[in-house]
């Protein structure tokens, strides 16, 4: 039996519509180009990514509080706890009794060795989470250094990292002070809280500036406002994109009054500018280019 023919004009309908198709599919695949095969992505969260302060989060702050210190809670004041991750600033004065460190022994030396005092400092950050605002899991022992004023007291600092990238800002760090009798002379925390819930939308966000996008973005702007080590408010030019080093992309908390109060947290290129003056820190918002901060480099 001959096989029919379809004439051209039947054909030329099925052509414009297979050619239709063929264009949006591939305008699909350019217009996002971050989306891997076998990895799909649901919607994005609002941006900036918010954590809100909530009075659950203090009360549970205070309920670790009460629980490091025992039966010397009910008489001793509570900390002052940061406005929207209360986690405390600072121990308060005039404690019954101060916290210790769990006394942890592995060897039978006079001294405790520096094993069991990171050993110990591990013990007294894991029984106090609510309040700290962190787990082991996220936090990294940076140092253990001499604590101002003497006396022997020793001054622990951790890093935060709770998420794929580090934090910057004002946030992401704890302290522990304590004396070789395991006293606890102070504490502060600037942890973030409620990282496995910020976690995943945070991750939901597309980033839409390239380092280099971002450096050339500062470049054209000509100067950079920054606040000194006194707080006061200064400018310095930015001669050329030549002045300025991308160094990697950071999570960048923003505080935001209002109520209740909120930390913002923003995808930032940090880029170090030098060239005449003072050298900077300058963050810039991956999403939409605003300059979130800028400070002298230490």
């Amino acid at each position: 039996m001959a096989s029919k023919t379809l004439p051209t004009t039947t054909l030329r309908p099925f052509a414009a519509a297979a050619c239709a198709a063929l264009a949006l599919l591939l305008g699909a695949c350019a217009s996002n180009p971050s989306t891997g095969p076998g990895r799909p992505r649901g919607p994005e969260a609002p941006y900036p990514v918010v954590l809100a302060a909530s009075s659950e989060r203090r009360e549970s702050a205070l309920a670790g509080w009460a629980a490091l210190l025992g039966d010397a809670a009910s008489a001793s004041p509570t900390p002052e706890l940061l406005p929207v991750t209360a986690t405390p600033a600072a121990l308060p004065a005039g404690l019954a009794a101060l916290p210790r460190l769990p006394r942890v022994i592995i060897d039978d030396a006079a001294e405790q060795s520096e094993e069991e005092t990171r050993e110990s400092l591990r013990r007294f950050i894991a029984s106090a989470p609510t309040l700290i605002g962190s787990d082991l899991r996220h936090l990294s022992l940076v140092e253990i250094v001499d604590a101002p004023g003497g006396a022997g007291a020793k001054l622990a600092r951790y890093h935060q990292r709770p998420f794929h990238y580090p934090l910057r800002g004002d946030y992401g760090e704890v302290t522990v002070t304590f004396t070789p009798d395991l006293r606890v002379t102070g504490l502060s925390s600037t942890a973030v809280p409620d990282a496995d819930r910020l976690r995943p939308l945070l991750r939901s966000i597309t980033r839409q500036l390239t380092a280099e996008q971002a450096a050339a973005a500062l470049a054209g702007r000509g100067s950079v406002a920054y606040a000194d080590a006194s707080g006061a408010q200064q400018t310095r030019p930015v001669a050329s994109a030549s002045d300025i080093t991308p160094r990697e992309l950071v999570i960048f908390p923003v505080r935001r009054e209002g109520q209740p109060p909120a930390l913002e947290l923003h995808y930032a290129w940090e880029l170090e500018v030098g060239g005449a003056g003072p050298t900077l820190l300058v963050y810039i918002d991956a999403v939409n280019g605003q300059q979130l901060a800028a400070t002298p480099r230490i």
